[in-house]
């Protein structure tokens, strides 16, 4: 059954990508893979099984200075976004800003709202976390 709903999802990604707008500015980049770019952030929207997450890769590494604050920096941002995207740091070292959600229920205005917001954030903060830690 995976793969049934692995193509499902796939198919339900584009469907959405495409009624809410999105679809001509991504792009393809795997089976159920997207990339979008929201000024100097790129943002993939990946459907696997039956979630969507939206992923912006923002450093490669954590910062060889002040980690400790940085950390808490990220942390505090979180806090800021309220929940609907968050910075995490994967098991690689790198730092993400993501936000995921269910597909059930989930409608083509709400992934354009995820994608949104984990674009815009992405945007907002890489310049300014990339100044204050990593220069």
């Amino acid at each position: 059954m995976p793969g049934i709903m692995s193509k499902a999802t796939t198919k339900e990604l584009e469907s959405s990508l495409k009624a809410c707008g999105l679809l001509e500015a991504a792009e393809k980049v795997g089976d159920n893979m997207y990339r979008l770019s929201w000024g100097s952030a790129t943002v993939v929207c990946v459907a696997r099984g039956s979630a969507v997450v939206a992923i912006a890769p923002m450093f490669e590494t954590l910062p060889k200075k002040d980690v400790a604050g940085f950390c808490q920096r990220i942390l505090k941002l979180n806090a800021e976004m309220g929940g609907t995207a968050a910075f995490a740091i994967q098991t690689d070292g790198s730092v993400v800003l993501q936000s995921g959600r269910g597909v059930q229920g989930l409608d083509p205005e709400e992934l354009k709202l995820l994608l949104n917001t984990v674009g815009k954030f992405a945007d907002d903060y890489d310049d300014a976390l990339d100044k204050e830690f990593y220069r």
